[in-house]
């Protein structure tokens, strides 16, 4: 899957070490995966965006394809069952 197609909405804190952000950035990069980010504003009264997408202001929201998933717990947990290689192959 091209990455444009992978979108990761996130604060905009630096460092993937300081916030949930940065945990489900994580998680993309550590199963190799290619996305693009949009760094949102610290606002929450200024993501109508996300809004949109999920119903609430919170970020991080990934992305995939046609999938909508928001908090980073369920974005890891996503990850991790969509794109686990089956070491069985």
């Amino acid at each position: 899957m091209e990455g444009a197609r992978r979108v990761l909405y996130r604060c905009r804190m630096p460092t993937d070490f300081l916030c949930p952000c940065g945990a489900a950035a994580r998680a993309l990069r550590k199963r190799g995966l290619e996305y693009r980010t949009e760094r949102v504003p610290y606002g929450r009264d200024k993501r109508p965006e996300i809004v949109e997408l999920t119903g609430q202001n919170r970020v991080p929201v990934l992305i995939d394809a046609d999938e909508v998933i928001h908090d980073s717990r369920r974005i890891r947990e996503y990850v991790e069952w969509r794109y686990t290689m089956d070491s069985d192959d």
